[in-house]
């Protein structure tokens, strides 16, 4: 489907219209529960229009967790795609419409929107929303259990009218958004888009290359494993072509993928292999490797006339980056930091700004000499020894994940000085049957490898894979290591590799 911005408009105003007569008012909280799609948008706008804060729930939450959430940011009507989750939504209290068909006594948006149009026509006058927040998110769990945390829209603003200028873009491009808009920076990009007048393609991850093909988008945004996906269909692509048709190259077979107006791909979330960023940027892919997390922001960014493959690029322009120099995490100063406020009940408690301050980021990582910054991995990717040294377990897990061809693999402390490895297999994969004297013999042969002192001394094999529903993963589908050693670490059978 096609929709213009005044049908947008109109219909986000008719749904603004039934939110109101269904209760909601300014500063109420509104929950959006599902995929990226027109419906959703809808929603986040009508939420806006009718003067109240929006709460992004992940799509991929368990419905428990979705209900939590929901349930402590206060929501009194919340969106959903999930049939699934309607009853459940209800037994909390909450008044459900869903984004797709309706289920039940739930209404769908677009009957809302049909029966407001066919009402008495008093005109909506859109609610005046001061100065405060736009919508609640929640912080990525990685380190620690989610919490909530208001946003304000104009670092976000800000944030894109910069990126604008560095990457040369405006109201004339064509944007592909695929990741779930509860995703901040996805909806950031969304609303400087809309402001401009912009065209969006919005689309899934099974429909990622039929829509760029049909649609064209001059911007792109990706996460590494997506990236990595489009990067094996276009070689995939390209051996289809054969030797014979070498005028174009790789270029063709990209503008299969991607469309034939790219101007840009963004790729962040999490560190892009160097070597793919390579050769998609020698392939002739604009592709710019980004950083920033949920709270603080944009950080690092790769540019044009200044990428560096392997870095997240140089700090923002408008910020400062350095490193604490006993941990190596980095610091940012930022006067955009994108966390407004922390969520206490029906209050939004604003967060104290020092525009001299230096913000934690929970990442490690250095600035090397041309001002390029490396992240290496979150700190609690870090564990230290005895005798004073620090050991990377994300290489380590890489390592021994490639060597044992587990489907995840979670290296941690098992006493002040040995390092033990848990290893997570599918049932269902082939590797799933792998023996404990098989993975002890692979441990060995990467053992050979390492230095002694990240050589892993103990192991454990888990017949099953940690995952959203049992709080080891993020909805973004990273490991929450914390949970992981207290779920599975603590009780663990260790196995020695030296048997």
């Amino acid at each position: 489907m096609s929709v213009s911005y005044p049908e947008c408009h109109r219909d986000a105003t008719l749904l603004a219209a039934a939110l109101r007569q269904r209760g909601v008012t300014p500063g109420s909280r509104v929950a959006i529960h599902g995929a990226t799609s027109y419906e959703w948008v809808l929603a986040d706008l009508a939420v806006l229009l009718a003067g109240a804060v929006s709460v992004a729930l992940y799509p991929s939450a368990p419905k428990g967790r979705a209900v939590a959430t929901a349930d402590e940011a206060g929501c009194r009507v919340v969106f959903t795609d999930r049939a699934d989750c309607v009853a459940a939504f209800r037994t909390a209290g909450m008044d459900v419409v869903c984004l797709g068909d309706s289920v039940g006594a739930a209404p769908s948006a677009a009957a809302l929107i049909g029966e407001a149009d066919g009402a008495p026509s008093d005109a909506f006058e859109p609610a005046d929303r001061g100065n405060g927040p736009f919508t609640i998110v929640s912080t990525s769990g990685t380190l620690s259990e989610p919490k909530l945390f208001a946003v304000h829209s104009a670092p976000l603003l800000y944030t894109m009218d910069r990126f604008a200028e560095l990457y040369g873009f405006d109201g004339r491009d064509r944007l592909l958004l695929y990741l779930p808009l509860s995703h901040l920076p996805q909806r950031m990009m969304l609303y400087w888009g809309l402001g401009q007048g912009m065209d969006f393609v919005l689309s899934d991850p099974a429909r990622i290359t039929t829509d760029s093909v049909n649609w064209s988008p001059t911007l792109h945004v990706a996460v590494p494993r997506s990236l990595q996906h489009l990067h094996k269909r276009a070689q995939d692509i390209a051996r289809r072509q054969g030797p014979d048709d070498v005028e174009g190259g790789m270029s063709k077979a990209y503008a299969s993928v991607f469309g034939n107006a790219l101007k840009a791909v963004f790729v962040g979330s999490a560190p892009t292999d160097p070597q793919l960023l390579t050769e998609l940027r020698a392939d002739g892919l604009p592709v710019y490797e980004v950083y920033g997390t949920t709270e603080l922001g944009m950080i690092g960014l790769n540019v044009p006339g200044a990428t560096r493959p392997g870095t997240v690029g140089r700090p923002i322009p408008w910020g400062d980056v350095t490193t604490d120099p006993a941990t190596g995490e980095i610091l940012v100063r930022t006067p955009t930091p994108f966390r407004h406020g922390e969520v206490s009940g029906p209050r939004i408690v604003p967060v104290a700004r020092n525009p001299d301050a230096w913000w934690p980021t929970g990442d490690v990582g250095a600035v090397d000499a041309d001002g390029y910054l490396s992240v290496y991995g979150r700190i609690r990717d870090f564990v230290a020894l005895p005798n004073g040294e620090k050991v990377f377990l994300r290489s380590l897990e890489e390592a021994v994940t490639a060597a044992t061809g587990a489907g995840l693999c979670a290296v941690m402390k098992t006493d002040a000085s040995s390092l033990g490895a848990l290893l997570f297999f599918d049932p269902a994969s082939p590797e799933g049957e792998r023996s404990e004297d098989g993975c002890r013999a692979l441990l060995k042969a990467v053992n050979q490898r390492l230095h002694p002192w990240e050589r892993i001394h103990f192991f454990s094999v888990v017949a099953a894979m940690p995952s959203v529903a049992d709080g080891c993963m993020t909805e973004t589908t990273k490991p929450r290591r914390h949970k992981i050693e207290e779920i599975y670490g603590t009780g663990a059978q260790w196995l020695s590799v030296r048997e």
